[in-house]
């Protein structure tokens, strides 16, 4: 009888449609997220469509495109959550949303951040970028004498995204992350250019 049952839960499973999510994640200091996160996607039988990753150091971004059977996205995404922590953070969002349609073309831009008290980009914002579906590309830093005689540093991110998005909102948001870290923050992009990509 519960074998019976078993099998009867499969089916229905399997006649459910799959879903498609985007998840975001940031974190620092772990070496094997990548073959954690591909462990419980096949735990939960779901399908990693691309995925888009980069390690700055020693924190990480990333973004992973996957399809997974309705019925197993809640234990699915309770298990990630679960993994929360100060260095690890996971974040859900629908693939067809209007919010996360696909652009014709890559959009890319520069974020330039001035004021670091040491070369470590903050996770926080490695966090926010990935939140608006944008990964670093490229990493390239300085360090300079500020104007009060000390030593600090210069960060140029190349961030890009396959997906339209609101620069303004995300320029706002990302100064007000500036604000709270005390550094100086700016947003460089061709406006042409961006709408063309759009």
């Amino acid at each position: 009888m519960r074998n019976e049952t078993e099998r009867g839960d499969s089916v229905r499973y399997s006649e459910q449609e799959d879903m498609e999510v985007i998840v975001s994640v940031t974190g620092s200091d772990n070496e094997l997220i990548i073959v954690t996160l591909s462990e419980i996607i096949n735990r939960f039988n779901g399908r990693l469509q691309a995925s888009r990753f980069n390690r700055i150091d020693k924190a990480f971004n990333g973004l992973f495109y996957i399809s997974i059977n309705l019925a197993y996205f809640g234990p699915f995404r309770a298990c990630l959550e679960s993994l929360n922590s100060e260095r690890l953070h996971f974040e859900f969002s629908p693939a067809n949303s209007s919010d996360n349609v696909f652009s014709n073309d890559k959009i890319s831009f520069e974020i330039e951040l001035y004021g670091l008290r040491d070369k470590v980009v903050d996770v926080e914002l490695l966090r926010t970028l990935a939140n608006n579906q944008l990964v670093v590309d490229e990493l390239s830093r300085k360090s300079y004498i500020c104007d009060k005689g000390k030593k600090a540093y210069k960060v140029r991110l190349q961030v890009s995204t396959d997906y339209i998005f609101d620069i303004d909102e995300v320029e706002s948001e990302l100064q007000l992350l500036a604000e709270k870290l005390d550094v100086h923050l700016v947003v460089n992009f061709d406006e042409e250019e961006l709408q063309e990509a759009i």
